[in-house]
């Protein structure tokens, strides 16, 4: 009998969010709220280091960078990387 194997389609994309050092808590705390977004670094700056996480197919990085954008506070966001891939499971 051979194992079935299922592969999901994801992407990774990672941002450097530049917001008002004032307000990086509350954007953090929004920022977690969005599907597929994590925070991994931020610093007193104003910078935050976000990845936003994709699987299916789901198209979700260009509406979720939209929504980031739309967080008052938020000044700017960068794309840094970019990676699509296949996972077996």
């Amino acid at each position: 009998m051979q194992a079935v194997t299922e592969s999901e389609q994801f992407d990774i994309t990672g941002v450097v969010v530049r917001a008002k050092p004032e307000q990086l808590e509350p954007i953090r705390a929004q920022l977690a709220q969005l599907r597929g977004v994590e925070v991994h670094a931020l610093n007193p700056a104003g910078n935050l280091v976000v990845t936003i996480e994709e699987l299916d197919g789901e198209k979700l990085a260009l509406d979720t960078l939209s929504q980031i954008n739309q967080i008052p506070g938020v000044l700017a966001t960068t794309l840094v990387y970019h990676h699509t891939g296949t996972e077996s499971h």
